[in-house]
């Protein structure tokens, strides 16, 4: 015989048909609980013949408020005696809770009818919330709060970022065990506090941050993608600053573009797996994009410059020191002083003050070797020559001039009213369509003019500096004018401005520190990326890019008149006081000619058409022509 349990009330616990014979001998068990609901009844009946013998079931108790009542049946089997002892045991809140209440007794079945068994339990659940007060076993935190349950778990956040570590176990109790224990866990790295759940995936790294299982996914690591170059690779992580990166295996192409407008390309024109860059080519042919006059693609002249880009200043051709003489006139007493030269293609002009002589103030020198020398009325400061061969001079009082090559007599105007300052310096644009070119004159009033030939100078701009050069390569575009800001100041600063549009004020430029006491009496324009300026104090200045910076001085006992440029690696500059003409290689200046009377202007188209003039009449030039 043995035993099977029923519980009347909440269904079968344990149990199986069984014959009649077994079902006429039973216990009714009523188990009645005040005072609490407990979770779950577990009930055992145990055969006080063979203590061997015993059956448990545990009960869950419906919800309702205490009291109540359980009842279970109990039926003899085969093999158990009559005589059973039973134990009821309640549970807080469930079947894995703590136990709270036991009450237990002692039966016998009679052979046939039911006997009824009463058992009784009682705890205290003051406050109704589940949990029974702890001097009866049970996990109440406040049985006088019913929003205050049992203990709870709490998790070790060490990172402070309100996520307890998920790789250790909570400690449960009712208050927080330490400062840094939070109700929530789930945090997989418990020492970082940007990670831990909810998190986004912030940083491509190889690691979890939202702890979800998943390393950065958000990153598509692996997935394809272009990178700066446009070259197709796999999207990787950069550990170091968790970014990500497109890892490639295919080399870009370099690309160049010309900017010395020698038709050749050296510039940076960047590198790319994509379309190239516009205006650019993958053929590297030019090793110095300051100068028109060097690039793979040029022959090698006389000119102390490398043309070839073979690494040697005039290599592969025999240049005898007559080659790089300068030659013309070392000037005398009485003579003209040459304030200003041009240099055109097949002549040039000097013009300036005339002198004891009175041959004139105005000197045509052409290709043959053949001279005029004429007189236009005014004292001449600055000249500039069209490809026509005619010259444009501008002077004292404001007056300007020209002069055909033909030798008919000069046309004159003025900058009156406006101004009878001084006009240090010249510049001109020859007209696409033949017709009268376009100059712009500065004075040392800081006034601007322009002057259609033909028509009268009209003032464009005022910059309240004295304006001692302009110049420009091309296009009005890339227009600028030097001098010094010496209006009312104990000392000259030098100041340098560029041309923007005959509607608008001429911008002053950011020029080094340090340029006191200096006056800037030349600039030269050599294309759209680099100009030079030079003035008093040796100083020299680099425009590279729209950025001036100073080059390596001359002694400060010596002012600068005049500079022209052909690149980075052939500057040329005049000097007042020691009436030389001074060469920079890039490197380091010397000396390749020299006099004893100053020289004030400087003028050339290339590297091998260059003059110089100055006081009492000398004047040189450096290849062309040789007089």
């Amino acid at each position: 015989m043995r035993l099977f349990l029923l519980a009347v009330l909440t269904g079968v616990l344990t149990g199986c048909s069984k014959g009649d014979d077994l079902k006429s001998a039973a216990l009714k068990v009523q188990v009645h609980y005040e005072g609490f609901r407990p979770g779950c009844v577990t009930l055992t009946v145990t055969d006080q013949a063979e203590v061997s013998r015993t059956v448990t079931t545990n009960v869950n108790v419906s919800a309702g408020p205490p009291p109540g009542t359980l009842s279970v049946a109990v039926f003899r089997q085969a093999g158990w005696s009559n005589d059973v002892k039973l134990q009821a045991r309640a549970q807080e809140r469930s079947c894995e809770g703590n136990q709270v209440a036991s009450a237990e007794t002692t039966a016998s079945l009679a052979k046939d009818g039911i006997t009824a068994v009463e058992l009784s339990l009682s705890a205290v659940d003051g406050d109704g919330d589940g949990f029974v007060r702890t001097e009866d076993q049970g996990t109440d935190c406040n049985d006088g709060d019913e929003t205050v349950g049992g203990p709870i778990p709490w998790y070790t956040d060490s990172d402070g970022d309100k996520f307890g570590s998920s790789l250790l176990p909570p400690v449960i109790q009712c208050t927080s065990p330490s400062f840094n224990s939070v109700r929530t866990a789930g945090d997989c790295k418990d020492n970082d506090i940007l990670v831990h759940p909810g998190q986004e995936e912030f940083r491509c790294d190889g690691e979890d941050d939202n702890c979800n299982g998943a390393k950065d996914e958000s990153f598509d690591v692996g997935g394809n993608c272009l990178n700066e170059f446009q070259c197709a690779g796999a999207r990787a992580c950069v550990t170091a600053d968790g970014g990500v990166t497109c890892n490639s295996t295919l080399t870009p192409t370099a690309y160049y573009f010309d900017e010395d407008g020698d038709k050749q390309a050296g510039a940076d024109g960047g590198v790319t797996c994509g379309s190239p860059p516009p205006n650019t080519v993958a053929e590297f042919s030019d090793c110095d994009e300051s100068s028109a006059y060097v690039s793979f693609n040029q022959d090698e002249v006389c000119d102390r410059l490398d043309n070839d880009c073979k690494g040697g200043v005039d290599n592969g051709i025999p240049c005898a020191q007559k080659d790089l003489n300068w030659e013309g006139s070392s000037g005398g007493a009485l003579q003209a002083r040459w304030n200003a030269i041009a240099v055109g293609q097949d002549l040039a002009w000097l013009a300036g003050i005339g002198g004891g002589d009175l041959k004139g103030n105005v000197l045509k020198i052409q290709s043959d070797g053949g001279m005029t020398q004429s007189n236009c009325s005014g004292q001449y400061l600055a000249a500039w020559v069209s490809k026509t061969g005619q010259v444009f001079l501008a002077g004292e009082d404001g007056a300007l001039a020209s002069k055909t090559p033909d030798d008919a007599p000069c046309s004159t105007t003025t900058t009156k009213p406006a101004s009878d300052a001084p006009l240090n310096g010249i510049v001109g644009f020859d007209s696409a369509d033949g017709g009268p070119p376009t100059l712009y004159a500065v004075a040392s009033n800081g006034f601007i003019f322009k002057w259609v030939f033909g028509s009268a100078p009209v003032q464009v701009a005022t910059t309240g500096i004295n304006l001692r050069s302009v110049h420009a390569a091309g296009g009005p575009e890339t227009m600028l004018a030097v001098g010094a800001k010496d209006f009312g100041i104990p000392q000259p600063l030098a100041r340098a401005v560029r041309f923007v549009s005959d509607d608008a004020p001429w911008p002053e430029e950011a020029l080094p520190d340090g340029l006191q006491s200096t006056v800037l009496n030349g600039v030269h324009v050599v294309n759209k990326s680099y100009a030079y300026a030079a003035g008093n104090n040796g100083i020299v200045l680099e425009r590279n890019h729209g950025t001036w910076r100073l080059l390596p001085s001359l002694p400060s006992t010596v002012d600068l008149t005049d500079v022209v440029a052909f690149g980075q690696k052939g500057i040329y500059v005049t000097t007042a006081q020691t009436g030389t003409v001074q060469f920079f290689d890039g490197t380091a200046w010397k000396s390749v000619y020299s006099n004893s009377k100053a020289l004030r202007s400087l003028d050339g188209p290339s590297p091998t058409r260059i003059g110089a003039s100055g006081d009492l009449g000398v004047y040189q030039f450096f290849r062309w022509p040789k007089p």
